[in-house]
C-alpha cells in the first residue's frame, strides 16, 4: 500500500546503498571475495519477508510481474527486473511519490529517484528495454494474464490498481 516505515524503509535504503557499492567491485573484480561477501548480505536481506513488515510490499509487485516475463522468455530475473522497473515506478508514481523522493534523496543523493534508479541501472550495464532482451510487445496482454494467474496475490499491497490491463501497460511501457 506504499505506507511509509521509517525502521524497513531504512534498511531497504541500506541494502540499496551496498548494491551500489559492491556491485561494481564485484563486477570489476570477481575474486574480491569482501565485495561479495557483502554484496550476498545485501541480497538475502533484501529477499527476506521482514523487509516488507509495516508498509505493505508493493515492491514486491514488480518480483511477480516480472516472474510471468522470465517464465515466457528466456531471460534472466535480474535483467527483467531491471527493464521493468521505472516503469513500474513510473506507474506507480502518483501513490508512491514521497517514498520516490526519499529514494533518490537518501539513496541516491539525487532528487528524482527514478531517473536515478535509471542511470545506476544502465551504469552498471543493464539494459533497461524489453526489447533489447528479446522480448515481443504483442505479447504484453499474454503475459500480463500469465502473472495475474501464475502468482496469487500478485496486487495485495500494491498502491493502486493492478490488474492484468495494467500489467500489460507497464510491458508496453517498457519496451
Amino acid at each position: 500500500d506504499g505506507r511509509p516505515n521509517p525502521l524497513t524503509d531504512g534498511i531497504r535504503e541500506t541494502v540499496m546503498r551496498m548494491l551500489m557499492k559492491y556491485l561494481p567491485q564485484v563486477l570489476a573484480r570477481l575474486d574480491d571475495i569482501e565485495a561479495r561477501s557483502q554484496l550476498s548480505l545485501a541480497s538475502t536481506t533484501a529477499m527476506s519477508a521482514f523487509i516488507t513488515w509495516g508498509n505493505g510490499g508493493g515492491a514486491m509487485t514488480c518480483h511477480g510481474i516480472e516472474h510471468a516475463l522470465s517464465g515466457y522468455y528466456d531471460v534472466i530475473h535480474g535483467e527483467g527486473l531491471a527493464a521493468l522497473l521505472p516503469a513500474w515506478m513510473r506507474f506507480t508514481l502518483p501513490t508512491m511519490k514521497d517514498r520516490f523522493d526519499s529514494l533518490g534523496k537518501n539513496v541516491f543523493g539525487k532528487e528524482d529517484g527514478i531517473l536515478a534508479t535509471e542511470e545506476w541501472l544502465e551504469g552498471v550495464g543493464m539494459r533497461l528495454r524489453l526489447r533489447d532482451l528479446g522480448c515481443e510487445l504483442e505479447r504484453a496482454e499474454e503475459i500480463a494474464e500469465l502473472a495475474i494467474k501464475s502468482t496469487p496475490g500478485l496486487s495485495r499491497g500494491h498502491p493502486g490498481t493492478l490488474d492484468a490491463e495494467a500489467i500489460a501497460q507497464i510491458y508496453r511501457d517498457s519496451y
